[in-house]
Formats: structure tokens, C-alpha cells, sequence
């Protein structure tokens, strides 16, 4: 567990905006965790995994994603690719050298550490030496494309409809989030939310992900995740040839705060993994969790894990 206070600093974008860091960890560290929170979120919701890791010698940086929590939005347009610029300029600031970075991404987050993998793939295997992504997607979440059925476009088509009317009338969307949608972290101003929507819908690295096959990669996904479904994981497994599947049994989309256990014991996986030789990779599998009993104090433990032989898992499409 961390025992050093977390440091409150600020980083500056190009575009005006103000980025918000939290940094635990010692001065001297053997690694840096970056963690990328989702869509609505804040950095808050990383602060009880901070304090479980048992990992006195790393560095842990939380940040607000621009729009969200603490942090400005700027003036650049909302996209994917923005995040993916901002969660460079992170890294750049908070792991100096040669420390090595393990990014973790979840939802939002993790579409921002793919297209990070697109847009620096030179610094994938020389700066970032493990990723672990969580309840994600590589693209194609804009249920309204072509290819979906009448009825999956007929959902996509109101989604769209309600991200219009948080953006154009936005007092009357708020309430109706705050009742349908509360959260222990401040959400952001509803319009915007909905603004990063629609970056989200557009948002497509699939086929550019090759970079990732240089490195440990951990996919953390719920059986149940309705937000961003299964098959996204699937997809991603079968594109990346060092990934790790972890699938829980029963688990939504918000893997870190309602599975915090699993969640813990794929991080440690992947701090591990960040700091192992390439030739010492553990191979390829997919890996099923289910909740367990733990004694008091080792509930980060409480995942069982069940390795798969067999071939990697074919995409689902």
C-alpha cells in the first residue's frame, strides 16, 4: 500500500486547457502507473485502488480527464485522439528517463491508451512496457452504422437523440441524469458529456493497434458489460497476440469500482508483467474470475484465476 500523500499538480495544454494530476509514490521509482479513468468519471475513482496496491516502490499519477473532474476542457474539439495527446503529455511529464509506464485505461480511458498506442507506437515497448485495459473498445460502438440491424440502429438513433438534447438543453438533461445516473464522484457539466459522446461514437484505432504486440497487454472485460459488450474484448484479444484475456464472471461495465478485487489482482498481473524481460512474458490465455472468500486485509487477492489452454480466441464479429 502507498505511504506517501498524494501530490495535487497541474499540467498545461496547447489549447488552453488545464490538466489535473495526483501523484502518489516515492521520488526514486522502479515504475509508473498511469491510470486513465472512463466517460463521466474522475480520478476519484481510482483513490481505494491507490491505497490497496501493495507497491511501496511505484510511482501511481491519477489524472482528470480534460473536461472531468478538476481538469478544463480547452478549446479543442472533443475526440479520442485529443485524450490519446493529453495522456502522452502525462507520461512525458510524471515518468522521466527511462521508468518505465504501465497505462491503464478503463472505458473512455482505455480508448485514449489505444489510440495512444496508435498515434506513439515508438514509445510502445521502449516507454510504455505494459498496458491493461479495462471494459474497452478499439471502435465500432456507433450502433447506428450500416451493419447493424434495425433495431440495434433504432437504440444507436436515441442514444444520438439524447446526447443532442444534453448539449442543447442541458438544465433539463442534468436533472434527469442526476436522477438516473447518480454517482459518488462529480460528473461533468452534462453538455459536455454528451459533447464526448459523440467522440466516443466516432472513435476508431482498430486496425492500428499493432504496435501493442510488443508488449505485456491485460484485458480485463464483464460477461455482462451492457456499455461497451463482450465482444469488444474478444476482438481485441485475437487482434493482439501478447494479450491476456481476464473475463468476469457476471461483471458489468464498471469493472474498478464494483469488482474492485478482480480488478486489483489484473494490475498487480501487469505491474509485474511491466517490469519483466520480454523473455520472461508469461504465454498467451484467457483467464475466467470469479469472486471468492479472503481473509480480512487481502481483498485485492479475492479473484481466481482458471487458465485456458487451447488457441487464441477468434474474433467475434
Amino acid at each position: 500500500m502507498t505511504t506517501h500523500p498524494a501530490t495535487r499538480a497541474e499540467l498545461q495544454r496547447a489549447d488552453g486547457a488545464r490538466l489535473a494530476l495526483y501523484v502518489d509514490g516515492p521520488d526514486d521509482p522502479d515504475l509508473v502507473i498511469v491510470l486513465s479513468h472512463g466517460w463521466q468519471a474522475a480520478a476519484s475513482l481510482w483513490d481505494e485502488h491507490v491505497r490497496q496496491l501493495p507497491r511501496p516502490r511505484t510511482r501511481i499519477v491519477r489524472y482528470d480527464q480534460r473536461g472531468h473532474g478538476n481538469s478544463t476542457s480547452g478549446r479543442a474539439l472533443p475526440s479520442i485522439p485529443l485524450l490519446a495527446d493529453d495522456l502522452n503529455a502525462v507520461i512525458t511529464a510524471t515518468a522521466p528517463g527511462r521508468l518505465p509506464v504501465l497505462v491503464v485505461g478503463h472505458s473512455m480511458g482505455g480508448m485514449a491508451a489505444l489510440s495512444f498506442a496508435a498515434q506513439f507506437p515508438h514509445l510502445i515497448g521502449d516507454k510504455v512496457t505494459s498496458a491493461l485495459l479495462v471494459a474497452t473498445t478499439g471502435g465500432d460502438l456507433d450502433l447506428t452504422a450500416a451493419h447493424h440491424p434495425p433495431l440495434t440502429r433504432l437504440v444507436g438513433l436515441s442514444r444520438h437523440a439524447m446526447a443532442a438534447v444534453a448539449i442543447h438543453a442541458p438544465r433539463p438533461a442534468a436533472r434527469i441524469r442526476e436522477l438516473v445516473r447518480p454517482r459518488p464522484y462529480a460528473q461533468p457539466p452534462i453538455d459536455i458529456a454528451g459533447r464526448w459522446f459523440k467522440a466516443l461514437m466516432s472513435h476508431d484505432v482498430a486496425q492500428r493497434l499493432d504496435a501493442l504486440s510488443r508488449i505485456p497487454v491485460h484485458i480485463l472485460v464483464g460477461d455482462s458489460d451492457q456499455t461497451i459488450p463482450p465482444v469488444h474484448a474478444l476482438r481485441l484479444a485475437a487482434q493482439i497476440p501478447t494479450a491476456q484475456l481476464h473475463v468476469i464472471a457476471g461483471g458489468g461495465h464498471r469493472i474498478p469500482t464494483q469488482h474492485p478485487a478482480e480488478f486489483l489482482a489484473a494490475l498487480e498481473q501487469a505491474c509485474d508483467d511491466a517490469l519483466r524481460p520480454a523473455s520472461r512474458w508469461p504465454s498467451r490465455r484467457i483467464r475466467l474470475s470469479r469472486k471468492v472468500h479472503t481473509p480480512p486485509g487481502r481483498q485485492h487477492e479475492a479473484t481466481v484465476s482458471e487458465p485456458r489452454p487451447g488457441p487464441r480466441p477468434k474474433a467475434v464479429r
